[in-house]
């Protein structure tokens, strides 16, 4: 049972606004009724039509009205987007800006800050430390590979570079 079911009085004005939401329906479809029966069949339109119009008229103005509908349609697309469409210069400038941004990204390298104690570390500046220290010992020797293992706990960053050479720096 529902809440509406237990007290009487809350029935009662609920059936009445049903009688009046039905009495309503019905007002409603019996005027749809009378306007069906008023309005001319669109049948006995389009003989009129035809007859008093010469042949070739009618085969002109059909692909006519038909673009004009085309262009209605498209023109509504393009506005439900809300943009305005973009002329060729437009689209030219645009595409540049994205391989621009484009090209930033695949560039990007991000920065990163190591927490720990109380103390922050920029990670960037210790590799930087190593390849000052590599270089300081080898000289001559390019560095094509790097591998860090850092150590908070101990202040220590340990590299190694090219799968050979091995060291560290305190920070």
């Amino acid at each position: 049972m529902g809440k509406n079911a237990r007290k009487p009085g809350k029935n009662k004005a609920l059936k009445a606004d049903q009688a009046k939401q039905a009495a309503a329906l019905k007002e409603q479809s019996e005027l749809i009724v009378e306007k069906e029966k008023t309005a001319e069949p669109v049948a006995e339109k389009i003989p009129a039509a035809v007859e008093s119009a010469p042949a070739e008229n009618t085969a002109k103005k059909k692909p006519a009205a038909k673009k004009p509908a085309a262009k209605k349609a498209k023109a509504e697309s393009e506005t439900k987007s809300g943009r305005k469409p973009m002329t060729a210069a437009e689209k030219e400038a645009a595409a540049k800006a994205r391989a621009e941004e484009k090209k930033k990204a695949e560039a990007m390298t991000p920065t990163l800050i190591m927490q720990y104690g109380g103390r922050d570390v920029d990670v960037k500046a210790l590799v930087q430390a190593v390849k000052d220290d590599f270089k300081a010992n080898h000289k001559r020797a390019l560095l094509t590979e790097l591998n860090l293992y850092l150590k908070p706990e101990e202040n220590t960053l340990y590299y190694v570079v090219n799968g050979s050479v091995e060291g560290k720096i305190t920070f």
